[in-house]
């Protein structure tokens, strides 16, 4: 699993088509409707976005992570950090920033590589 992460309009996924080949019809785009992944697409993008649909429908995304965790062995996966900054007001905002938090941790501790893209300039974390 190879997880890129950063802030908004960064080029996470250029970086991550550009670093591993991938051709536009193998990407996943997560969307704050869909609450299924795709998992026979290489990348998976924006997952943060997959967190909101999850947590939107009262769904438990962690515990989905949790359970999927295999099924994401052979992924790429970016998603926005939006753990920096002022914390949200709107108790939903605040429960996103938590919940994409702990995902992010279950997935970057089962990864074999973390990278934070910033300005383009890729930072190898792990």
């Amino acid at each position: 699993m190879f997880i890129i992460i950063g802030g908004a309009y960064q080029g996470k996924l250029e970086y991550a088509k550009e670093k591993f080949n991938v051709e536009e019809e193998n990407i996943f785009f997560c969307n704050e409707e869909n609450i299924n992944l795709d998992f026979n697409k290489k990348i998976i993008a924006n997952i943060d976005k997959f967190i909101l649909a999850m947590i939107k429908n009262n769904k438990e995304p962690i515990i989905y992570i949790k359970d999927n965790i295999d099924k994401f062995k052979d992924k790429i996966i970016t998603c926005e950090d939006i753990s920096c900054g002022i914390v949200p007001i709107d108790y939903d905002m605040r429960m996103l920033r938590e919940a994409i938090g702990h995902c992010l941790s279950i997935l970057c501790k089962n990864s074999d590589k973390v990278v934070r893209l910033f300005c383009g300039i890729p930072m190898e974390l792990k």
